[in-house]
């Protein structure tokens, strides 16, 4: 059986919702308590709580096709940097408790894992903060090298929920 390709064809809004659900699988599988809100709150994708109820985090998702950049050919090529579109109110947007899941779906090659890298939203504003009110779309172009601390490391919810 020929496997199909999520190529192309796949709208972002798709595209969008798959990274949501992705974040939200990966959250079960960790142990957390966490809720999808659809759409229907500004900033906020997915509510996440303490096992107690008593601490909340919430997270805005923000997915790339391909998000990591390579420089170089061959044996020489390395990632580079990283960009996803997040948009004005996401950029200038900082509270303690919100955080972004920013996923690299590597393009949707089969056998794959999204990488996501978990940035608190004051990174972001930081960030962009010298450019955002210059440029009429926001997409964040981070150097690979100041993301890794961020790369698939969920234990910055779990501390941010203790």
């Amino acid at each position: 059986m020929k496997r199909q390709r999520a190529g192309k064809d796949v709208s972002s809004q798709l595209l969008g919702t798959g990274g949501t659900y992705y974040v939200m699988a990966q959250l079960a599988l960790r142990g957390f308590q966490a809720s999808c809100t659809f759409g229907n709150a500004p900033y906020v994708d997915v509510l996440v709580s303490a096992p107690d109820g008593h601490r909340t985090v919430t997270i805005q998702v923000k997915t790339a096709r391909y998000a990591t950049r390579f420089r170089g050919r061959g044996d020489d090529k390395v990632p580079y940097e990283l960009q996803w579109p997040v948009g004005y109110k996401a950029a200038t947007t900082s509270f303690p408790t919100l955080f972004f899941a920013l996923v690299d779906l590597w393009g949707l090659e089969p056998d794959t894992v999204p990488d996501v890298y978990i940035v608190p939203s004051r990174f972001v504003k930081s960030f962009c903060a010298a450019w955002v009110d210059k440029v009429p779309w926001v997409r964040i172009h981070v150097p690979y090298k100041r993301m890794r601390r961020f790369k698939n490391n969920w234990q910055l919810l779990q501390d941010a929920l203790k």
